[in-house]
């Protein structure tokens, strides 16, 4: 089996939750004895940096000029690789990938099968998507967004949850209060974190903290991850309107290699994002035995209602609330740790994924045209 992904990530600075997800399933699916390419967008982080040494990756441009020059490099990275299966990761490439594979079917007796693998919410008519041979969508709620604009897709689409690397942690070292913290070092309990990238409705979290603080005379709330200077400004006057400012830390991009500890000196991991399509940062914090509390909307839905964590109906003041009721419950906290990674063991495992993704794939090669 050789499958070519084509992702057209437009991130220079960093990586995604997508991007992370290209990596485990393709490094899952390699060990497998599947033969993988990967087309991206050229110059991004994800491409100088991450693949930087890995063999079959296709550089593409997708601006200006590159919108026409794009097209022969689909094309010969296609001829080059010649994949049984193009797995297009960016929605809005869809289209355009469809045609050139079309094209190029002219001129090849082999013909790859194509499928569309969603990342992002926000349900919209794609003209062709009835025409792919498969699609996955990695939960019910981004299913349920796109299908109803796209019924002729409905019997080929899939849901398949995203999974990771179990990480090893000690959990009775976890669960220490007085742990020494390893990436906040000199923080001491509590210390809640939300993780992502500063789009994700992170100014709301503000609302809860300023609220939490009528409870909770000390905590620290940490932003982690990218955001623009403007993104950041905005969130840092808020804080400081409403005397939080020691409260909260901005840490910036960081390294993958520096999540296991991050999340290790959480003692909550929250989201105020009601429409995350499903968290792959929930489902690390659950497997580091801490407990996730999201609004009951999104794909956190299909993680928590699992276990491992809160569902919170209603908005600051009930999340607020949800959060005191979890720092002031050390043994409701330890439960749901340790709940959360069972969930993840059982139901979000890279193996569990990787699986559900080749059988998915073989499935599409079985298929009569």
């Amino acid at each position: 089996m050789r499958i070519l992904y084509i992702s057209n990530a437009s991130n220079f600075q960093g990586i995604g939750g997508m991007e992370y997800h290209l990596l485990d399933i393709t490094n899952w699916l390699k060990a497998k004895g599947v033969a993988v390419g990967l087309a991206v967008r050229e110059g991004t982080f994800f491409q100088r940096t991450i693949l930087r040494d890995r063999p079959n990756v296709y550089p593409l441009s997708w601006t200006g000029t590159g919108k026409v020059r794009s097209f022969f490099q689909v094309g010969r990275a296609i001829r080059d690789f010649s994949p049984d299966i193009i797995s297009i990761n960016r929605e809005r490439d869809i289209i355009r990938i469809f045609f050139i594979v079309k094209i190029m079917g002219l001129f090849s007796r082999k013909k790859p099968k194509i499928a569309a693998v969603f990342h992002n919410a926000g349900g919209r008519r794609f003209y062709v998507l009835g025409k792919l041979d498969g699609i996955l969508f990695p939960t019910r709620y981004m299913q349920q967004e796109y299908i109803p604009h796209n019924r002729s897709a409905e019997k080929k689409s899939t849901v398949i949850h995203h999974g990771i690397p179990l990480p090893v942690v000690d959990p009775a070292g976890k669960l220490d209060l007085a742990r020494e913290r390893k990436f906040f070092k000199g923080r001491g309990f509590p210390l809640i974190g939300m993780i992502g990238e500063m789009r994700k409705n992170q100014t709301e979290l503000i609302d809860v903290a300023g609220l939490l603080k009528n409870k909770l005379a000390h905590f620290t709330m940490a932003f982690i991850g990218r955001g623009t200077e403007d993104e950041i400004a905005v969130m840092k006057e808020k804080i400081h309107r409403l005397g939080l400012s020691d409260n909260f830390i901005f840490t910036g991009r960081v390294d993958r290699k520096d999540i296991p500890d991050v999340l290790f000196d959480l003692d909550l991991s929250v989201t105020t994002n009601r429409s995350e399509p499903f968290g792959i940062v929930h489902i690390e914090s659950l497997a580091s035995y801490t407990p996730v509390v999201a609004y009951n909307s999104g794909g956190p839905v299909e993680i928590l209602e699992k276990g491992g964590g809160v569902l919170v109906e209603g908005g600051a003041e009930e999340m607020a609330e949800t959060l005191y009721k979890l720092i002031s419950d050390h043994e409701a906290r330890r439960s749901l740790g340790m709940a959360g990674r069972a969930v993840v063991e059982k139901y979000f495992s890279i193996d569990s994924m990787g699986e559900q993704h080749y059988q998915f794939y073989a499935g599409l090669l079985s298929q009569r045209d």
